[in-house]
C-alpha cells in the first residue's frame, strides 16, 4: 500500500472516530442540549417583550414567571418528550419575530402549563364584582 493511501485511510478513521465520539456525546448529553435551548428561547422571548413592550402585557410578570421557569428547569429533571413539545411551541411563538399580547399570555400558559407550581406566581384571577346599579323607575325619584 502505497503511503497516500496510509494517510488517506488514518486521516478517514480519525474523522469517522470523531463522528462517532460526536454523536454518543449528543446523545448522551441531549436534556442539557435542550434544557439550553429552551432557556436561550425563554430569554429571547422575555429580551423581546423588554425591548419592545407591547400594550396589556405586564413585562415584570412575564419576567417572573420566566425566571422561575428557568430555575425549575435547571434543578429538575425533565420529561424529554414533554419538554420538546414545550421547545417546539415556544418556537412556534417566536416565527414572525414579534410578541404580541395574546403570545405572551400563551408563553406565561406553557410555562405554569409545565410547572404548575409557578401558577403561584400569577395575580388572583378577577373576581366578578357585585353589581350595585341602581335602576329608577321613573324621573319623578330623582331630586
Amino acid at each position: 500500500m502505497s503511503k497516500g493511501c496510509l494517510v488517506a485511510l488514518i486521516v478517514g478513521l480519525v474523522l469517522l472516530v470523531l463522528v462517532v465520539g460526536a454523536g454518543l456525546v449528543c446523545w448522551y448529553k441531549k436534556d442539557a442540549f435542550l434544557k439550553a435551548g429552551t432557556v436561550t428561547m425563554v430569554n429571547s422571548i422575555t429580551a423581546e417583550l423588554a425591548n419592545n413592550p407591547v400594550e396589556g402585557v405586564d413585562t415584570g410578570l412575564v419576567n417572573q414567571v420566566a425566571a422561575a421557569f428557568i430555575t425549575k428547569t435547571e434543578e429538575s429533571e425533565v420529561d424529554l418528550q414533554q419538554f420538546g413539545q414545550f421547545a417546539q411551541d415556544i418556537q412556534r411563538l417566536m416565527d414572525d419575530k414579534v410578541v404580541d399580547a395574546d403570545e405572551a399570555d400563551q408563553f406565561i400558559d406553557m410555562m405554569v402549563e409545565y410547572y404548575p407550581e409557578l401558577g403561584d406566581l400569577l395575580p388572583p384571577e378577577d373576581v366578578p364584582v357585585e353589581d350595585t346599579t341602581v335602576v329608577i323607575d321613573s324621573l319623578e325619584q330623582v331630586d
